[in-house]
């Protein structure tokens, strides 16, 4: 029996306020001029910009990304993505320039594809070395065809990951961006699952730093079985025997904090995103903070470490993929578990359409609770719904910047639900 310990809130850490500051400077005009001077290093003007997205990271900064009309010095026009951070970076970093905003802020820029911390980015985005490398002679083209992957952007968060597909003549491959470094580990993780039989993707070698290439894993995406009929062919036990089978040699590998278990991070997050609802989500973060240590998180057992939907694909009654597997290390089940209720709690806030929810959260829940404490599982899960409310923004568009915070609320709702669930089991 053990209890995982969660750290209490940092009183050295950057609060809400400055991270609400930092994130209104990005959506801001306060970051024309910066564009301007870091355009001109390259010798280019811009004509116009435009916010694409913003990444908050509690605690570490946050970055914008812009999509900004350019003329160069000899006439010709382009659009370009810059990127704008302000996460602390040596000045010395490469492909990057560094300017003050007016209120003294330090932002790092750097253009797409040049992430400085992602050293493949660069390859990964050029369609030409990306299809002479994923795809066998068969399905190559000739060079002089001048034919290539249509390569499309998955997922891009700036300084930490990015995932690419490249689809070619009906074949389609995945790319994972990782920091510098990281591409060995996660490929570790990879080779540990599939030896244990559990359906992973398959890798393919590629002549770049730190990028993970693979097949795509068989099956259709959990969600869609969810959003059709509540994923009724799916046993929840299944889910359980998934995780009970992952390797016992995961327990070697570093181990990664839980997402409730940094509960007072997130709430910085979500406290930004929404600071008008700061004193709520201190609250919540507190009950969950109580819970996540009064209430027994059983023992140690490899752990995938972001268990969810979106992360399991489905042929029939079995899962068929199992996805991201960067966290795969010691944790505990109940986080696994936790982590998957928090997000199929969420799907309702997401899409209206997900209206067989309800039912499969009672569903899931009936089985989960036989595995693992039901205050702990209710707890954490919690914790889990409380890191997606900051996220509901990064799902804004350019043509509609407000309705995120309906969404946004609807998630700390149910995340307020489920804590006040695990305190009446606690009591």
């Amino acid at each position: 029996m053990t209890s995982c310990s969660v750290a209490g809130p940092d009183p050295e850490a950057p609060g809400p306020g400055a991270e609400t500051a930092q994130l209104r400077l990005l959506e801001s005009d306060g970051v024309a001029e910066p564009i301007r001077l870091a355009l001109a290093t390259f010798g280019r003007r811009p004509v116009s910009w435009s916010v694409v997205q913003v990444h908050h990271r509690p605690g570490a900064g946050a970055t914008g990304i812009y999509q900004v009309q350019v003329d160069a010095e000899n006439g010709d026009q382009s659009t370009e993505f810059l990127c704008i951070s302000t996460v602390n970076l040596p000045e010395s970093t490469p492909a990057t320039v560094q300017r003050r905003s007016a209120d003294g802020t330090i932002l790092t820029v750097w253009q797409h594809p040049n992430d400085p911390l992602l050293p493949g980015l660069p390859w990964a985005c050029d369609a030409f070395q990306v299809g002479q490398a994923l795809f066998t002679d068969s399905q190559r083209a000739d060079p002089a065809d001048n034919a290539a992957p249509v390569l499309a952007t998955v997922s891009y968060r700036p300084l930490r990951r990015a995932v690419i597909t490249a689809d070619f003549r009906g074949e389609r491959r995945y790319l994972k961006v990782l920091r510098g470094g990281q591409g060995a580990h996660l490929a570790e993780r990879h080779r540990l699952l599939t030896d244990a039989g559990i359906p992973a993707p398959v890798l393919i070698d590629v002549p770049a730093q730190d990028v993970l290439a693979m097949h795509p894993a068989a099956g259709t995406p959990l969600a869609e079985q969810l959003m059709r009929d509540g994923a009724q062919a799916l046993d929840p036990r299944t889910l359980v025997d998934l995780l009970q089978r992952l390797p016992a040699e995961s327990m070697l590998l570093p181990e990664h904090q839980a997402w409730a278990v940094r509960v007072w991070d997130y709430a910085k997050g979500a406290a930004a995103a929404l600071p008008e609802e700061k004193q709520r989500i201190s609250a919540l973060a507190e009950k969950v903070y109580r819970v996540v240590s009064s209430v027994d998180a059983g023992p140690r057992v490899p752990s995938h470490g972001d268990f969810y939907e979106a992360n399991l694909l489905v042929a029939g009654d079995q899962v068929s993929g199992l996805l991201d597997v960067d966290a795969l290390g010691p944790g505990h089940l109940v986080d696994d578990l936790a982590c998957f209720i928090g997000h199929l709690a969420v799907l309702p806030a997401l899409d209206s359409r997900y209206v067989h929810v309800p039912a499969a959260l009672h569903r899931f829940l009936s089985v989960f609770d036989h595995q693992v404490h039901p205050a702990a599982l209710r707890g954490r899960a919690a914790g889990v719904a409380l890191t997606l409310v900051a996220g509901a923004k990064h799902r804004a568009t350019a043509e509609d910047r407000t309705s995120w915070r309906s969404d946004a609320l609807q998630r700390l709702a149910i995340a307020e639900n489920l804590v006040e669930e695990a305190e009446a089991l606690d009591s």
